[in-house]
């Protein structure tokens, strides 16, 4: 029988979450990425989504390392290493800029925030507002993964 990792778990109460809210019409998912990396063994959840009538959107990235799996592994859960990373990224026009420092507070001070401006002679310009937590999240986190992704959905209507 499979025992399935932190991150496993922490993946399906994401997509679940999610996809509930893309079944309730708030929301239109646009991607998901289910990705293994065996060069460097890391597990990546990647989905997209937005509000229908909005150009900008949220990629959410759930990402799991060798350190991670390890952690869980040998039973080390004292350094809060069992578990995975995750990120929101924003993503839109050059209009998204506008709305930095709305994103920035409702997130609270705590969080890391990097801004990237991408610009390209073949497709239009993008900026990413890349959302990091400064910590691991775990299986007793549960509660709060499905908050910060309800509340991700409800940052949405400040770009519009």
């Amino acid at each position: 029988m499979f025992d399935p990792t932190a991150f496993d778990n922490l993946k399906v109460v994401v997509e679940g979450e999610v996809y509930d809210f893309d079944l309730s019409g708030e929301i239109s998912i646009l991607d998901r990425k289910d990705l293994f990396d065996f060069a460097h063994y890391e597990r990546t959840y990647i989905i997209q989504y937005s509000r229908p009538d909005l150009s900008s959107s949220i990629i959410l990235e759930l990402k799991a390392d060798m350190g991670h799996f390890l952690a869980e592994r040998n039973g080390i859960r004292s350094k809060n290493k069992a578990g995975a990373a995750i990120r929101f990224i924003y993503s839109g026009k050059e209009e998204l800029h506008d709305h930095k420092d709305e994103l920035e507070a409702v997130w609270g001070p705590d969080k890391e925030w990097e801004w990237i401006d991408m610009h390209s002679s073949v497709h239009p310009s993008n900026v990413q507002g890349v959302l990091s937590f400064n910590r691991v999240i775990t299986e007793e986190m549960v509660d709060d993964v499905i908050h910060m992704v309800s509340f991700s959905i409800e940052t949405l209507d400040i770009l519009k």
